[in-house]
């Protein structure tokens, strides 16, 4: 039976996922937009099934990590690449698992070191550029004393553990709002209300999360943290047998700010337990400058959609430049994933179309005209409705002031590399 045969016997409805969650390990962590995980992990299962030779998979715009742990636990070796530190800090950990012996240990110890800092008063006070905007002064204290003690532990997978729970408390006990992925200050009065339960909030996440984890890992990673064309142009080309992503469906600043997301959080986390650039947090838009279609993208694209010069004559000439760089930078990606993908390998794309000056973006279809151009042949097309997609509402504002609603809507297409480029 073919895969499309396999694949007709499902529901459209079925892959709404309407009661499924993120539970267990990717929970770990909160991170927009993150993929349905049930989802990818039946995809990523027929795919096996269907060509048991497949043991190898890319993920290049990873995010939180979703498919790389589903694909971790059928069993294949993955890759995975995010230019955004703080992705690769929860895909670090959800992949890396920890032995909860290990970690109940240190955490006594650690516990213990925090209540002395907490005496003795002698722990490094952190600083950063505008942190009593972000932050009140009492939070700034305490978070110093448990960014001290996790420094001052021995062993660096264990400091990886803490960290992705000292980020998630960060989060918490900043000034930024919750109703927004983008950084704007909350009211003063809620600032001052908010009540300080940092410490105890910190033993709660470090004494929960190593059991949502899981141990021992189930197959091969590698993570890479860094720009995503650049990453795949450094690999030897047919290294993968599929690939499996959701890539970003238009700029960061008008679609999902990951960037500013995550920047008060990396302010705060050590840098040098991670292999990443720490001057992509240098201010609080450059994460999202740095990523596809930014302010500060170089790349031409190698092929142009006509799909793509139609819908420009439909937008404000002032809207173009983003969109334009967008598609160059995003058409550079697909032509190098099909570049890494094994001749007759699967790419799994899930899709949405948003909206640019009112007129929504063809997404979908521009990646349609792309697989045509380069050689994919469309085996399956699912359209599901997002239910549990963790969207902000309103994504971003025209230039005369009004939100713009989120999609809906996605589309996932099922590819297979049909001839070499």
């Amino acid at each position: 039976m073919s895969l499309a045969q396999i694949l007709d016997a499902y529901s459209e409805e079925y892959w709404d996922f309407k009661n499924a969650k993120n539970n267990g390990i990717h929970k770990i962590a909160n991170y927009p937009a993150s993929m349905v995980a049930p989802m990818q992990h039946e995809l990523l299962q027929l795919l096996v099934n269907n060509n048991p030779d497949y043991h190898k998979m890319l993920d290049p715009f990873h995010g939180s990590g979703v498919t790389l742990v589903e694909g971790q636990e059928i069993g294949l070796d993955v890759f995975g690449i995010d230019i955004n530190p703080y992705a690769h800090i929860i895909s670090l950990a959800k992949l890396e698992k920890y032995n909860p012996e290990d970690i109940q240990k240190a955490n006594d110890v650690l516990l213990e070191r925090i209540k002395q800092l907490r005496r003795n008063k002698k722990f490094d006070n952190h600083d950063f550029v505008n942190i009593e905007k972000w932050f009140r002064s009492d939070v700034i204290n305490d978070l110093s004393i448990i960014r001290t003690a996790i420094r001052q532990e021995k062993c660096e997978r264990t400091r990886h553990y803490y960290w992705l729970c000292f980020g998630e408390i960060v989060k918490k006990y900043s000034n930024t709002r919750t109703s927004t992925f983008k950084l704007h200050v909350k009211e003063t009065d809620k600032i001052d209300k908010m009540e300080n339960h940092i410490f105890t909030d910190f033993q709660k996440k470090i004494e929960e999360t190593y059991a949502l984890i899981g141990y021992p890992a189930s197959g091969n990673f590698e993570l890479k943290c860094g720009d995503t064309n650049l990453v795949m142009n450094s690999l030897d080309k047919e290294s993968f047998d599929i690939i499996c992503t959701s890539p970003p469906y238009g700029d960061n600043a008008t679609t999902v700010t990951y960037g500013q997301f995550s920047t008060l959080q990396l302010l705060w986390i050590d840098a040098l337990d991670f292999q990443y650039d720490d001057s992509c947090v240098d201010n609080f838009s450059r994460l999202d400058s740095l990523s596809l279609g930014g302010a500060l993208t170089r790349n031409n694209a190698f092929y142009c959609s006509p799909i793509l010069t139609n819908y420009i004559e439909k937008i404000s000439p002032n809207k173009r430049k983003k969109v334009l760089q967008f598609y160059s930078d995003y058409e550079n990606s697909f032509r190098l994933m099909v570049r890494l993908l094994r001749q007759k390998g699967r790419m799994v794309l899930t899709l949405g179309n948003r909206k640019v000056d009112g007129v929504e973006f063809p997404f979908t279809e521009i990646n349609r005209d792309l697989a045509q151009h380069y050689g994919m042949k469309i085996e399956y097309v699912i359209n599901r409705n997002i239910v549990h997609k963790r969207m902000p509402k309103k994504v971003s504002k025209l230039s005369d002031g009004k939100p713009v609603s989120s999609m809906t809507r996605e589309t996932t297409f099922l590819l297979r590399k049909e001839r070499w480029i």
